[in-house]
């Protein structure tokens, strides 16, 4: 495999930013402020972090177990768990770009940048029911969690639980502990 070059480098950094937005579990947690206020300071903290490994490893593909620890401690810092292997996916897909990139094969973040504006349609909404202060002592056993996937170019709103969903293209997930817990 090939050295990174100038334009490699930039391609990879660019690429790994990429990546990691389209990541579903990184950019809810950026989004929804999971992490905090610096939530995108740590996403971006990440980035750099991956970017490093890149740099500084002699043989990435081999070292694959050590980058997933990366993301899962990126994830952990926004307060957000993977479970759905997609660690695994994305430290995959993030080795593959860098191997293009040593190969000055930029095809994949062509494709990036082309599904960027795809995927930026595609918006996750979550809320855990602290978005408003409640004066009951009860609040935790009251709490719903509503998530709504959003797939076309619309603006995003919240629509609570008690509402029925219009045929507008959202889906309203509820909290099945909190099944007939209502008040």
């Amino acid at each position: 495999m090939n050295e990174l070059t100038e334009e490699g480098r930039a391609v990879l950094i660019e690429g790994i930013g990429l990546i990691l937005w389209r990541w579903t579990a990184m950019r809810a947690a950026v989004e929804n402020g999971w992490g905090g206020r610096d939530s995108q300071a740590k996403a971006d903290g990440t980035c750099s972090t991956v970017f490093n490994f890149f740099i500084q490893s002699n043989d990435p593909a081999k070292d694959i177990e050590k980058l997933g620890d990366i993301l899962d401690k990126g994830l952990d810092e926004l307060n957000t768990t993977a479970e759905d292997g997609s660690v695994d996916e994305v430290a995959n897909t993030l080795i593959d770009l860098y191997e293009d990139c040593c190969n000055n094969n930029y095809e994949m973040l062509e494709e990036l940048r082309a599904t960027r504006t795809q995927a930026s349609a595609n918006v996750v909404k979550v809320s855990n029911g602290n978005d408003e202060e409640s004066d009951d002592e009860d609040e935790d056993n009251d709490q719903t969690t509503d998530m709504m996937v959003e797939a076309s170019n619309q603006k995003p709103e919240v629509m609570p639980v008690d509402e029925p969903a219009a045929d507008d293209g959202w889906t309203v997930v509820s909290s099945r502990k909190n099944k007939g817990k209502r008040n």
